[in-house]
């Protein structure tokens, strides 16, 4: 039986245009969802870029914002403060990665939703976030979080804290573990391994689509693996 998955493209660190630009390619594929990178010199320009993308995808498209760790607790909570404003769905990784009390302090100031855990090494980890209060909403990747023993460990912890699962990277075996996840919430969808897959995860309307393969799902295109073998 096929299960769909709500997914979101990604938009680069493009400015104003640029991002508006990859907004609107995302949102006539049928994707209900845009995550950009920011972290501009000023707040002004990060709002500018996140009201260009809902501009040019429409008032409907769910809009995340990633600060990819570049700025201080305090800087975080100053920019907060301006977005929280923009309607955001979540802002991912304000601070340091590892600095939990800092992400807590930006979690507990916030009214939009801080989400962390791409740079999560293991439950443990995780597990240290969580009782820190660090974050609103956890993604973690599924190779750094431990594999699928990992993820469903992640993904126990999360289900008793009644956290929203999303995944980092790796969306054909990460769509396949959202399905197992009580708390599952969004796919980051990356197509950078369709050429030499055999069957590229499929996407219909912004929604990956799941089916019974065995295992990850994944099967390589023998053939395009050798021709891109350096």
């Amino acid at each position: 039986m096929e299960k769909p998955i709500r997914a979101y493209g990604a938009v680069g660190y493009d400015g104003v245009a640029g991002c508006a630009k990859s907004a609107e390619k995302w949102a006539k594929r049928g994707f209900t969802g845009i995550k950009a990178k920011i972290g501009y010199p000023t707040v002004q320009e990060d709002v500018a870029v996140v009201r260009a993308m809902r501009k040019a995808s429409g008032d409907g498209m769910a809009i995340m914002a990633d600060y990819n760790q570049c700025l201080t607790p305090t800087e975080a909570v100053e920019r907060l403060r301006v977005l929280d404003d923009e309607r955001l769905t979540w802002v991912e990784e304000p601070t340091l990665a590892h600095d939990y009390a800092g992400h807590a302090i930006v979690a507990h100031e916030a009214r939009t939703p801080i989400q962390c855990g791409e740079n999560w090494w293991g439950t443990l980890d995780m597990q240290h976030a969580i009782e820190a209060q660090a974050s609103d909403l956890v993604m973690p990747d599924v190779m750094k979080i431990g594999g699928v023993t990992g993820w469903l460990r992640a993904a126990t912890l999360a289900h008793a804290k009644g956290l929203l699962v999303s995944n980092h990277l790796w969306p054909e075996i990460s769509a396949r573990l959202l399905c197992c996840t009580p708390t599952a919430h969004w796919l980051e969808y990356a197509d950078w391994w369709n050429p030499v897959l055999s069957e590229p995860l499929r996407i219909e309307k912004g929604m990956a689509i799941v089916g019974d393969a065995i295992g990850t799902g994944v099967d390589w295109n023998e053939d395009a693996v050798r021709r891109f073998a350096a």
